[in-house]
Formats: structure tokens, C-alpha cells, sequence
């Protein structure tokens, strides 16, 4: 992460490979690039047209630019937490507490619960970020929370375990059937056996 607001070319584009570029890579990976996102790259593209188009301050489109790139890894921040708790929803509807004991299904609700309040501290931190001395403030605030949401998909959305408490859930009502089914013809038996005996 970059320590300071951009002011040259080379302080941008250095935020460019270090901040924007891993983002962008990452929700281009998902298949889910916003719209507002690409918005975001072609209002900073124009921006740094105007330094040669327009003879604009280099500083001045710098700022203006590395403000919608900014603006763009905030939109994958909140992107990335909401695929996030979509996939907490759908683990929430198996049965993670037969995994570890229960530790597995503690462990991620944890990790869950970190992830909510520091993406709601992250976003109320964006618009305090103007100036020189906080412009990476909310970028400090949502490393940790990106960082949880990566953890959560390849400790417990991607895990092993996961796929094999699916197959138990599976697996639950037909073993409730089949006892089900046993228990009704032992109980028919011992009917049947109980009334041979009175006759």
C-alpha cells in the first residue's frame, strides 16, 4: 500500500500497481467487474489526458485521478465484503457444526462478525479521506477487512470439511427414513407377535 497521496506520474501509477491493479485482478477473477468501477478508470484516464491535452498541473491531475482510482477500490472493498456474506449464507444453510466440534462453525462466525463492523468503520471512514494527512485512512481500514474476506473463502468457503457436511446433511433424512421404516416394521412385529400370544 502506498504511504501518501499521489502527486506525480509516478507517485500514481506506483498506486496504480500496488493498490488498483490486485483489486481489479481480483474481481475481474470473480466475473463480477462493476460497471461503476470501469466509470471510475476512464473518468481517472481523462483526467490525465488533460495534463497534455489541456496543459493541466501535473499535481492537479494526479489528484484528480488517483481520487476515481480510489474511488474504484472502494467499490471492490464493497464488492468483495458482500460476496463474502453471500457465501456465509449459503455455509449457514449446512450444518457446519458437526465440523471440528464446532470450532470451525465459532471460528467463522468470528471471522463474519469482524468482517461486518470493520467494513461499517471502513465506509464511514471514506469520505473523512480527502485531505494529505488521511487520504489512506480508509485504505488502512479496509486492508484488514479485504484481507479477512480472502481468509473467510479459503479457510471456510473453499474448505474440504464444508463438502463433507453437506454430505452428512444429505445423508440425515434418509437415515430418519430408513429408521423411520425399521422401527415401524419392529413395532408392527411386536403387534403382530403380542396378539399371536393372546389367541
Amino acid at each position: 500500500m502506498t504511504n501518501q497521496k499521489p502527486k506525480t506520474f509516478h507517485d500514481l501509477f506506483e498506486f496504480y500497481y500496488e493498490d488498483f491493479k490486485p483489486l481489479y485482478s481480483h474481481i475481474q477473477s470473480l466475473n463480477e467487474l462493476p460497471l461503476e468501477m470501469l466509470f471510475e478508470i476512464n473518468a481517472a484516464f481523462d483526467h490525465l489526458s488533460r495534463y497534455w491535452h489541456y496543459e493541466q498541473d501535473e499535481k492537479e491531475v494526479v489528484n484528480s485521478a488517483s481520487a476515481h482510482l480510489k474511488r474504484g477500490c472502494f467499490d471492490v472493498f464493497k464488492i468483495v465484503v458482500s460476496d463474502t456474506l453471500d457465501h456465509y449464507n449459503e455455509l449457514w444453510q449446512i450444518d457446519t457444526s458437526i465440523i471440528d466440534n464446532g470450532d470451525f462453525e465459532r471460528e467463522m462466525r468470528q471471522l463474519v462478525a469482524e468482517i461486518r463492523s470493520g467494513a461499517m468503520v471502513a465506509r464511514q471512514a471514506e469520505g473523512d479521506s480527502r485531505d494529505e494527512k488521511t487520504w489512506h485512512k480508509a485504505y488502512e481500514l479496509w486492508e484488514p477487512v479485504y484481507n479477512n474476506c480472502v481468509k473467510f473463502n479459503k479457510k471456510f468457503y473453499l474448505s474440504r470439511k464444508v463438502e463433507w457436511a453437506r454430505r452428512k446433511q444429505r445423508w440425515r433424512p434418509w437415515r430418519h427414513r430408513v429408521e423411520g421404516i425399521v422401527l415401524g416394521i419392529l413395532a408392527g412385529l411386536i403387534v403382530w407377535w403380542l396378539t399371536s400370544l393372546g389367541s
